[in-house]
């Protein structure tokens, strides 16, 4: 199971409900599942397919679509084929995802989600 860092706050609420995390949750999981902590640096900026920055998807009166991001890079797969817009938060927890197995598997942070490997 992989768990952002990120959102390790506790006591505090988003629109009214408790935020979950700290470090009970990784305690309360480890019984059940192997538990790999990760950095969520870039995980919802860059394109699961390509690693290139993707930008938020904007409506025709240039509004923003809220949730969804698109990759503009020509030569990614999902964009060639026609698969390049995407909801950001499914794209961020399967971010998370792949980060957490590599942690597990090669004990190692995974270099696109990396701090310092971008500009």
């Amino acid at each position: 199971m992989g768990i952002g860092n990120a959102g390790t706050g506790v006591g505090s609420t988003i629109k009214g409900y408790d935020r979950r995390g700290g470090k009970c949750l990784p305690k309360l999981y480890t019984r059940y599942a192997k538990v790999a902590m990760t950095d969520e640096y870039m995980t919802s900026q860059l394109c699961l397919y390509c690693y290139f920055p993707i930008v938020h998807a904007k409506t025709s009166s240039n509004k923003t679509v809220l949730g969804s991001a698109r990759c503009l890079n020509p030569k990614c797969e999902a964009f060639k084929h026609g698969r390049a817009c995407n909801n950001r938060d499914v794209m961020s927890a399967t971010a998370i995802g792949i980060s957490a197995m590599t942690k597990l598997l090669y004990s190692k942070s995974f270099p696109p989600f990396t701090r310092g490997n971008h500009q």
